[in-house]
């Protein structure tokens, strides 16, 4: 009767491990495959600058968890800053969104913007329903580099800003 009962226990004690080890399978495989999108845009975290006669612009990327990275972005000209907003990337379900909060404008409100096409290294962002700008892109077109614009209408007219960054960290 010991017997027996000795050979139960390990035979439900090897049934659980067998299970948990599975278990830890399937969570792994779930827990990489949720955060393939924000992935892509690893790239983007760190330090970006540019600076030219007139002004400064720097743009930090930070990862806050695997689903959403932030940054602060602003641009300073005559030792002022004349344009800051914050920034969150957040990968939820299936969807990448781009929330940007400008201060001065939108009351401060954040915006949304979801990813439509991340083609060729181009991820394009878009909020049909925002002022301006309706999308804002982001690209890496060589290492160390980041190309970003926003564009969209203005009264009826294609406008577009563009951006260019170098690495700095």
């Amino acid at each position: 009767m010991k017997k027996y009962f000795l050979l139960i226990i390990l035979s439900l004690l090897l049934n659980s491990c067998k299970n948990n080890s599975e278990a830890e399978k399937v969570e792994t495989e779930i827990s990489t495959k949720n955060f393939e999108k924000i992935d892509q845009l690893q790239w983007l975290l760190g330090t970006w600058t540019n600076e030219s006669e007139e002004s400064f612009s720097q743009e930090t990327w930070s990862k806050e968890n695997d689903s959403t990275y932030t940054a602060y972005s602003f641009v300073e000209a005559n030792g002022e800053v004349v344009f800051a907003e914050t920034m969150a990337l957040e990968q939820k379900a299936d969807d990448l969104q781009l929330t940007a909060a400008t201060a001065n404008q939108e009351d401060s409100k954040p915006v949304t913007f979801k990813l439509i096409s991340s083609e060729k290294g181009q991820f394009t962002f878009e909020n049909k329903n925002h002022d301006f700008p309706q999308r804002i892109i982001y690209t890496n077109p060589v290492k160390d580099s980041l190309h970003a614009w926003i564009e969209g209408n203005v009264a009826g007219e294609a406008k577009k800003v563009d951006f260019t960054f170098s690495r700095k960290n």
